[in-house]
């Protein structure tokens, strides 16, 4: 038993080795083509600045970069990982003393499995509770102070019918730059309104205060408006007499690629925004769609280790090239019908539900049939 822990132990150093290496490799070799063919861009934004500033500049935006990176490659960098392991270990013979003793194959390479398991939970780590918080960096100009400045994409409340458009959207700040709200009429406004502010802040909920914008320097001022009894409580006068605070569940990463930049925010806030009518129709089946496959993610990442660990070490294998084409074509059919299916639960042809499960069942069920196969 001491001898199977170790070589546990073994097996797991060698993984997270390989697993280090595999994504320090991908992603340098990422940040080199990239910072190649943009290198003028940090140039010309840290023009004023001393060599030390640019390098620290280069450093910043791309260590905010490896958290996109990981939750993208992390899953395919845990069956790289997987597969390199067990060429290396058959290559060497290392497996075949514990077999000799009888110790069986799955107990062998079950380290492997749980492995990947670390791995979906550190992804969900990453995506849960890093990614939200810097999701602003997904948008950052290379090289800025600042990130984050972009076009406004009006969007539509469907709550309170406002309207929210603007010049510039800085995210990382969650302010909008000449920002314009549409009151519509009669709901909010007597008459159709337009409320015209130097920026407007969004201020999260906090307390009994709920979500909104807060609007400075606007025009007309809240003592000029002509607002319904609805309209009181959902333009709402400022602290200064040139701010108006205005509730509303549109958020900043709403105004800009809102068709995905859902995929940055964490489980809870997606969870939110699909019980919110602030939201469109269209708008809340993305999300649904997208929350089913985010919860799937983690069971497919382990079963598609359980896939590999058969197909590596079969009872009748071809050699080593062989069975790693076997592998990838595997994982390639299983990557084509998550595709597919995730396709389908976004145009509503099948349900979200349906359309993200269904890879599970498959994978799961494979994974299960071809335990049989493995070396014994």
């Amino acid at each position: 038993m001491a001898a199977v822990l170790t070589f546990d132990r073994y097996l797991l150093r060698s993984f997270w080795h390989v697993f280090a290496v595999c994504f320090i490799t991908l992603f340098g070799l990422v940040v080199v083509i990239d910072l190649l063919e943009n290198l003028d861009e940090f140039l010309s934004q840290n023009a004023q600045s001393g060599p030390l500033a640019l390098a620290w500049h280069i450093f910043e935006f791309y260590a905010l970069q490896s958290a996109f990176f990981l939750d993208r490659a992390g899953p395919s960098l845990a069956v790289m990982a997987a597969v390199i392991v067990l060429i290396l270990f058959q290559r060497s013979g290392e497996l075949h003393p514990l077999l000799a003793a009888g110790v069986p194959m799955y107990r062998v390479l079950l380290p492997l499995a749980g492995a990947a398991a670390c791995v979906s939970a550190g992804l969900v780590v990453n995506q849960e509770l890093v990614i939200p918080r810097i999701a602003y960096a997904a948008y950052k100009s290379r090289g800025g102070s600042a990130g984050g400045h972009v076009r406004v994409e009006p969007v539509y409340d469907y709550s309170t019918r406002i309207s929210i458009d603007g010049r510039q959207l800085r995210l990382a700040e969650r302010t909008v730059e000449d920002a314009l709200f549409v009151l519509p009429a009669p709901g909010v406004a007597a008459e159709l309104t337009i409320l015209k502010a130097r920026r407007a802040v969004h201020c999260a909920a906090r307390g009994d205060r709920p979500a909104g914008w807060l609007l400075r320097g606007v025009e007309p001022r809240w003592s000029d408006l002509q607002l319904t009894e609805m309209g009181r409580q959902i333009v709402q006068p400022g602290p200064e007499a040139d701010e108006v605070f205005v509730v509303t569940a549109v958020t900043c990463d709403q105004l800009y690629k809102r068709n995905t930049s859902y995929t940055l925010l964490s489980t809870r806030e997606i969870l939110r925004r699909i019980r919110s009518p602030a939201f469109g129709q269209t708008s809340v089946q993305r999300m649904i769609a997208h929350l089913h496959a985010r919860l799937t993610q983690p069971l497919l990442n382990v079963i598609s280790v359980l896939i590999v660990l058969p197909l590596m070490v079969r009872r009748e294998s071809r050699g080593l090239i062989l069975d790693s084409a076997c592998t990838l074509g595997a994982l390639a059919v299983l990557f084509g019908i998550t595709q597919a299916c995730q396709y389908l639960g976004q145009i509503q042809a099948v349900a979200p539900d349906l359309a993200a499960w269904l890879p599970v069942f498959l994978g799961g069920t494979s994974a299960a049939w071809l335990s049989g196969w493995m070396r014994t």
